[in-house]
Order: structure tokens, then sequence, then C-alpha cells
């Protein structure tokens, strides 16, 4: 259903206005993306952690020098309360050599190397708002992250732009609502452009 702001709503999910009226210029885009969000660590799903934990050998042949192998340093202590999780509780990695503990020398998650590597789905192992972003989901609202606008280009979006920021993220957001989800994205993108064509 379309709403007067442009927003969709997929089930439980309402799909910004901004993932349809926004998007990338030229080869921009999370394609290009400088891992510059990972710099301080992330928060996970506590659950995460424990499936992350569960694959702690797997993972860690995967680790180059820049990173530590001894997964009791992979993760905070203290544990915070965030309904945003699915847990209602999330944690933060930790920061090593001025990078999340995950991230590698040349700026590639080791989580979703070491899936691939091991014949896995990529994202098998890998945190859900990890995966995302630039997207975030907030109160079951899908929508972009501003966290780095104007300061990456691989995360930075505008009103003039090749692609839109839904199409950038597709696999991301099927990731999210699946393929028929998508594909009302599509549909609802398609209605959007003809009504602007129309005015």
């Amino acid at each position: 259903m379309m709403t007067p702001d442009k927003s969709l709503k997929i089930d439980r999910y309402t799909m910004s206005g901004e993932l349809f009226a926004k998007g990338f210029r030229g080869t921009a885009g999370p394609c290009s993306c400088s891992s510059a969000c990972c710099d301080g660590g992330v928060y996970v799903d506590v659950r995460e952690r424990d499936v992350i934990m569960a694959h702690k050998g797997l993972i860690a042949r995967h680790m180059d020098q820049t990173q530590t192998t001894d997964p009791s340093l992979w993760f905070e202590a203290e544990m915070a309360e965030d309904q945003d999780f699915p847990s209602g509780q999330c944690v933060g990695t930790t920061v090593i050599n001025d990078k999340c503990a995950f991230l590698d020398g040349a700026g590639r998650c080791c989580l979703q190397k070491a899936a691939v590597a091991e014949g896995m789905h990529k994202w098998a192992i890998k945190p859900l708002f990890c995966v995302l972003y630039p997207i975030e989901i907030s109160g079951d609202i899908v929508s972009f992250d501003e966290m780095l606008q104007d300061e990456e280009t691989c995360c930075t979006i505008g009103t003039s732009f090749d692609i839109p920021l839904f199409q950038a993220c597709r696999e991301e957001l099927v990731h999210v609502v699946g393929e028929e989800g998508y594909a009302l994205m599509e549909q609802h993108y398609a209605s959007l452009r003809g009504e602007a064509a129309i005015s």
C-alpha cells in the first residue's frame, strides 16, 4: 500500500520513502565499501554473538596479523538493552588496531570470508545489521543510516541519482523481506515514477 510519505508496508516492516526517493550517483554505493562503518566496532544481538562464538575456531583460521585469534577479546563484557535487536539485548565488538575485531587488514569482514571459504552462505555467521548497512531497521522501519552521509561515498545518498537506494541494496533487502517482498518494492517504485511523470 502507498502512503502520503511514499513509504511502503511489507508485512511487519515499513519501507521508508527514502529507499525509493534517494540513491547513488555513478559507481558509488555499497559495492565500493570503505569499511569505515566498522572502525569503531559494531553492536550485535547476543544470539548473534553466540553463533559467532560457536564458530570461533573456523573464524580464527581466517584472521590475519592485524587481528587477535583469542575469542575472549572479540566482544565487550557488558550487554545493553535494545529492542531493535530480536533478543532485546546487544553487545559491542571490541576495537583492535583501530577497527572492529572482525575486520582484517584489507578492510574485509572475516566472518563473511570464513563462511564463504567453508562453503556456507556468506552471511551465515555475520550479524544482521552488519549485513544490512547502510540500511537500518529501527522500530520495524527500514530506512537509511545517515552515520556516514557526506563522509563516505559508499554511504552517501542524494535526490539526484543513477540507482535508487533500494536497488543498490537489493540483496540486503531480499535478506529481510524475501523475493516477493522485494518485488513489491519494485512495483512501488514503478508506481512512484509513473506519478512523477504525470505530475
